[in-house]
């Protein structure tokens, strides 16, 4: 069921804030009109109270009244004197009463009459608010004195009080000033900020914006590509789910410096990095393999940020790398299937030249050679797939004429799936560079060293893999001695490169890291590469891939 919409919200922005002004606007002239109308009352009250005080001293002093009022308080002129100097002073009541406040004159309204009024009191005069009957006068109250000086009676003067409307009366002048003030300002002052917030906002209405920032909220979070955003001053201003899964960031992240959030110094500049031409780059990252790409935004009245969208290339590169590796099989299969035919067709003419004794002793040879191949390789390394990887890159090594060399002391017993898997790898991607490394050279020669380490005090328990990969190629060119394990960067090569080559070591690193172990490199005439694979689960080296990482 589709909720309502207020009518409120169907609004323009413009008319919106009118509406709001005018509401508050409305509220703030109801105050001014109570509190004009209560100084209205108590401006009333103050200056009634002077003048009733002044009625009634001036009315008790009167010769006339007071000698009509020493012939008795019967005295039949009493109320036409009090009347007519009620109608002098122009008062709204002017009573007599006798010592005892009983009324002895009231000309406008005679009911008060031999009633009894507490209004005043004592020998001194009085001013203040008192019901007269039952209307709420401002009074004033003197004591009228005889000849000798005796009391003779109480002149009481009042003024009702006025109505509210008689009150909006008065304060009408005042009040249409300030409503007419405050409208024209109020309707000015919503048109220009209306106005200047739909500049601010695009022209957008609040619903719109409401709904841009729900859609970008879902896009963000809903894409599988992660989303960083760092600002011109390296603060995190935006990181969606992947980019926070990808990074290992904290959910706090946002706000905060993107080299306070646990991040290695290489994402750390990835993630700062400018003038890419929008270029791929990648980075290795929490055991990942990363594609970047960058693009700089310059927001209206904000800081310009670096947007890195991130992309998980692990399983992609590493099965782009094993068909390379079944690609570099086909090739050494196709090498032997040629060497063998040559082999082939020597026995051959030798059987055909009738030399019998001399194609035995070349097959013997052969298969001596063979066999002693792999024979010894077999003895080491009771591995299969580590042993199949050694008789064939041993073959691809000859038929390029260089050398590979098992070390005496090499053994490697069986092991998991999952290691092996990864000393294939490893192992694979070290020999391929060193024998690349050895093309040209004057001594063409691969050392490889490969050892179980068991753990201390566990008897024959696996701990750890050993590998070492020796060649007598140039070196590590010192321009690279930084890089060597960055994506796209070559160790065949004296530059930086970024096309297909410069992969290999970037695996072999991604893959000792996610076991836990560690990798290194030096020159020692030649180069070489040291790599560590512990024996743990996946799942149980994950935590020590930081110490990994710190030992690369």
């Amino acid at each position: 069921m589709r909720s309502r919409t207020r009518p409120l919200a169907r609004l323009g922005l413009a008319r919106q804030l009118l509406v709001f002004q005018l509401s508050l606007l409305a509220i703030v002239l109801i105050a001014v009109t109570a509190i004009s109308l209560e100084q209205t009352k108590n401006g009333f009250v103050s200056s009634q109270q002077r003048r009733m005080l002044t009625v009634a001293e001036y009315s008790a002093a009167n010769p006339l009244l007071r000698s009509i009022l020493a012939e008795g308080p019967a005295s039949p002129r009493l109320t036409a004197s009090v009347e007519s100097l009620r109608t002098t002073t122009g008062v709204d009541e002017l009573i007599v009463t006798d010592p005892d406040g009983r009324v002895l004159a009231s000309p406008a309204d005679p009911r008060l009459l031999r009633t009894t009024l507490a209004i005043g009191g004592g020998d001194g005069a009085w001013a203040g608010e008192a019901a007269i009957g039952s209307v709420a006068h401002v009074a004033g109250s003197v004591p009228v004195l005889g000849d000798s000086g005796a009391l003779v009676g109480y002149m009481i003067a009042g003024r009702r009080f006025p109505t509210l409307g008689g009150l909006l009366a008065s304060a009408a002048p005042d009040l249409l000033t300030y409503l007419g003030v405050a409208g024209v300002l109020g309707i000015a002052g919503s048109w220009w900020l209306a106005a200047r917030v739909k500049r601010q906002t695009l022209g957008l209405e609040p619903e719109q914006i409401a709904r841009l920032v729900e859609h970008r909220e879902a896009m963000l979070h809903g894409i599988r590509e992660g989303v960083v955003a760092v600002d011109t001053d390296g603060i995190i201003t935006l990181a969606n789910d992947s980019a926070r899964h990808l990074l290992a960031l904290p959910d706090d992240a946002v706000g905060r410096p993107v080299d306070s959030v646990g991040l290695e110094q290489t994402a750390v500049r990835a993630l700062r990095m400018r003038d890419t031409d929008g270029k791929d780059t990648v980075l290795v990252s929490g055991g990942a393999l990363l594609v970047l790409n960058q693009t700089t935004i310059s927001p209206p009245r904000s800081k310009p940020e670096m947007v890195t969208t991130l992309r998980d290339r692990t399983e992609l590169v590493t099965l782009q790398h094993d068909l390379g590796s079944s690609l570099q099989a086909t090739n050494t299969l196709r090498a032997q299937t040629h060497e063998f035919a040559n082999r082939l067709h020597t026995i051959s003419m030798l059987i055909q030249l009738g030399d019998h004794t001399a194609a035995v002793d070349y097959i013997d040879a052969v298969s001596h050679d063979k066999l002693a191949q792999g024979s010894t390789v077999l003895t080491q390394i009771a591995e299969p797939a580590v042993a199949a990887l050694l008789i064939a890159k041993t073959s691809l090594a000859r038929e390029r004429g260089a050398e590979l060399r098992l070390t005496a002391g090499s053994a490697l017993p069986r092991v998991d799936e999952i290691l092996s898997a990864d000393l294939v790898t490893v192992i694979g991607n070290l020999v391929d560079n060193a024998l690349d490394a050895v093309t040209g050279a004057n001594a063409r020669r691969v050392d490889l060293d490969i050892r179980a380490l068991p753990e201390p005090g566990e008897g024959t328990r696996l701990a750890s893999v050993h590998v070492s990969v020796k060649d007598t190629g140039p070196g590590i060119d010192v321009d690279l001695i930084d890089h060597v394990f960055e994506p796209g960067v070559s160790s065949k090569a004296t530059t930086l490169q970024n096309d297909a080559h410069g992969y290999g070591l970037a695996i072999v690193q991604l893959v000792v890291m996610r076991r836990g172990g560690g990798v290194s490199f030096r020159n020692d005439g030649g180069a070489v590469f040291e790599a560590v694979l512990p024996a743990l689960p996946l799942v149980a080296a994950s935590t020590a891939t930081s110490h990994g990482a710190n030992d690369v």
